[in-house]
């Protein structure tokens, strides 16, 4: 199985494209999994449709950087969590070649896929699954959120695909994240790859690729951590 952990859809930019055209061309077949999203966001197949049907501002947001590599819209599926059932789920899963994650909330991702029973298919896949942000998140065995206005810090339990590290997705040098990062390493002891919005991770097999801007801390990291962080608090940040 092959991971590309991302934060948005910016994956045929410079930073990326060179490792990814090595595996996404234009006979890959790709499914998108839309299921991050809040129940005050979509509530029904009509609204679905209004926000991922072919024209759509989602649609063509997330659409767009698989063209970059040439994959037609014909060759891109979605799960539509109110029309599709286990069955046409695991037969779409089954004819994917990439499996992608969109971003949003992660517990509501994480719902709906325990809701249409297809966890144990995810799990099984052995193409490559890619993520933003949430889609990212829920491939790891467990992850923190940073905080932010719609939730607190949390951890949460993912799919289990990817074990041993953390990421920090929408990584910036601020106050917020540090914190995060720093708790998250002295909670569990896990290196966090910090990832900006031009930077990403790939993983394929035993081979592990930082893409772009992103790069690992670890508890190595966390005096330099704190002093950033009183840096950042006081106002003497260089």
């Amino acid at each position: 199985m092959t991971h590309i952990l991302l934060n948005i859809n910016n994956f045929d930019e410079p930073w990326a494209y060179g490792t990814l055209e090595n595996f996404l061309n234009p006979d890959t077949k790709v499914l998108i999994l839309p299921l991050s999203y809040d129940d005050g966001w979509i509530n029904d197949a009509f609204e679905w449709k209004e926000k991922y049907g072919r024209g759509s501002a989602e649609y063509k947001d997330i659409v767009r950087p698989f063209r970059s590599y040439g994959i037609k819209d014909r060759s891109i599926r979605w799960i539509n969590y109110y029309e599709d059932d286990y069955e046409s789920c695991v037969r779409k899963i089954a004819e994917a070649d990439v499996l992608f994650f969109t971003g949003g909330y992660p517990g509501w991702m994480l719902q709906r896929l325990y809701d249409l029973g297809i966890m144990d298919a995810i799990r099984e896949f052995d193409g490559i699954i890619m993520g933003t942000s949430a889609g990212a998140m829920i491939q790891l065995d467990e992850f923190h959120l940073t905080p932010e206005e719609d939730y607190e810090f949390q951890y949460y339990e993912g799919l289990g695909l990817l074990s041993g590290f953390d990421i920090d997705v929408h990584y910036e040098e601020n106050l917020t994240h540090i914190e995060a990062i720093i708790r998250t390493i002295e909670d569990t002891g896990r290196a966090v790859i910090c990832m900006p919005n031009q930077g990403g991770v790939f993983i394929d097999g035993d081979h592990f690729e930082l893409l772009g801007g992103s790069f690992v801390l670890d508890s190595d990291d966390l005096d330099e951590l704190y002093g950033a962080y009183d840096a950042l608090r006081t106002g003497n940040y260089i």
